[in-house]
């Protein structure tokens, strides 16, 4: 699928300007393509890329170290490789920029749910922002509060979602439950 056929017909018509691709992208932005190949983008402008068929080492870990270090958040999205097979970098980022002004750009990340003696919390898996440096960063919920309501404040809160979608049980125990959590994302600040 291409990141086109997100698009609704009167968005494929929109001129993206520079402005638009940065305010999609957001202040830091790491791309990463079904085939390996991966874009750092800082402000909407490429930065630095790996090809995943070369076996080139990752860009995701200077992209998380350079956005932590300006304690910011760092935006990952996943694509499919556009259909063209002349395609660039500046075609994924159009896309995402028109996909932006329409709104119609989701997301997906994997929660964990858990209730211990410590209380009850949500761990968000593989996400360089909400996951923590060691992976093992936990965020409590109320105990009034709905799986559903806590996942999606938490996202809102950290401005990664716009608000949340849906939640699919991924697999559920007696000691934590997973969830695929779909998510607008919030791409314009």
């Amino acid at each position: 699928m291409s990141v086109q056929n997100i698009l609704s017909p009167e968005a494929t018509q929109h001129n993206v300007t520079q402005a638009d691709i940065a305010r999609a992208l957001g202040e830091f932005c790491f791309i990463r393509l079904d085939n390996g190949d991966e874009a750092f983008y800082y402000n909407g402008f490429w930065l630095t890329g790996a090809d995943g068929e070369s076996n080139e080492p990752s860009v995701l870990g200077l992209a998380q170290r350079t956005a932590r270090a300006g304690s910011k958040h760092l935006r990952c999205v996943e694509l499919p490789v556009p259909e063209d097979r002349e395609w660039c970098w500046d075609d994924v980022v159009t896309e995402l920029a028109r996909c932006a002004v329409t709104r119609e750009l989701r997301g997906e990340l994997t929660v964990t749910g858990s209730e211990t003696g410590y209380g009850r919390g949500i761990h968000v898996c593989n996400d360089p922002l909400l996951s923590g440096i060691n992976s093992n960063l936990w965020f409590p919920l109320n105990p009034e509060e709905s799986w559903f309501a806590g996942i999606e404040r938490v996202l809102m809160m950290n401005g990664v979602a716009e608000n949340v979608v849906r939640i699919d049980s991924l697999r559920d125990c007696a000691a934590y439950h997973d969830w695929k959590v779909v998510y607008n994302r919030n791409v314009i600040d």
